[in-house]
């Protein structure tokens, strides 16, 4: 917050950042209306950046009309969105800044229990707007390590012992292709199939789930497969059963191959 210090020699500022926020027209415009409640004549600016170009207005509705007259190539998923309202006396200040990535919210105000109350209910409202409190950028790590491990220990799994080239060493083989481990070969083969279908439909839902920051119209609250497109719909049926078609050829093959 740039807010200065407040008349009465004390302030209280508090900032809480949230991840993954989807926001429409009407969650924009409640958001906004909350977040002034409590400031005594509030001078407000609501400011987009698009281009090079900043633009601000006193709300919502005469910034999204001005941008859609000087700048109609911004269409209604903005890339960035800024409220501040100020108090004329400077006695309490909000300030929300909302991007591609993460929405900020900074209360400040003389006033300690305004803005604990105010910084509460603002939480309570992004949350159920699918806000976290973490960047969703260490859960994406975790998960192409996950995928690694599972295509890692496919790969091995399948392709080991393949440089016996030998005919003893064949021969070896298809001895002990009758003694291996039936239930073993099922384990490994279902673990690696499930572990990739799971992490397919991870990354369905997470984008599904990214921030959405749309101006013009509201954001559907159904859920998350039911936002998917057809499209989606159909890779997520189509691509499980053919991934696991390949991967049963796969297992065929090296089990006739290397006799496991």
């Amino acid at each position: 917050m740039t807010t200065p210090a407040s008349p009465s020699g004390q302030q209280t500022n508090i900032r809480k950042v949230f991840y993954q926020c989807q926001l429409g027209k009407s969650d924009l415009d409640s958001l906004f209306a909350m977040a002034c409640e409590g400031i005594p004549q509030p001078q407000v600016r609501v400011s987009t950046t698009a281009g090079e170009t900043l633009f601000w207005k006193p709300s919502l509705a005469e910034l999204v009309e001005s941008v859609h007259r000087d700048a109609p190539e911004v269409h209604g998923d903005w890339a960035n969105l800024t409220l501040q309202a100020d108090a004329t006396s400077q006695e309490k200040g909000v300030k929300i800044s909302i991007d591609k990535e993460r929405t900020e919210v900074n209360f400040s105000g003389s006033d300690t229990t305004w803005a604990y109350g105010q910084i509460a209910r603002s939480e309570k409202f992004l949350v159920s707007r699918g806000a976290v409190f973490s960047s969703p950028r260490y859960e994406n790590v975790i998960t192409f390590v996950f995928l690694a491990f599972f295509v890692g220990l496919g790969a091995f799994f399948l392709i080991h012992g393949v440089d016996d080239d030998t005919v003893a060493d064949c021969v070896n083989r298809a001895k002990n292709a009758s003694r291996n481990d039936v239930f073993f070969n099922v384990f490994m083969t279902v673990t690696f199939s499930f572990g990739l279908l799971f992490l397919f439909f991870q990354l369905l839902k997470r984008r599904v789930s990214r921030a959405r920051l749309k101006v013009d119209v509201d954001v559907s609250r159904d859920s998350w497969w039911s936002r998917l497109s057809n499209g989606e719909k159909i890779a997520a049926v189509v691509v499980p059963l053919t991934a696991l078609g390949v991967l049963g050829a796969v297992a065929t093959a090296a089990h006739n191959l290397w006799g496991k």
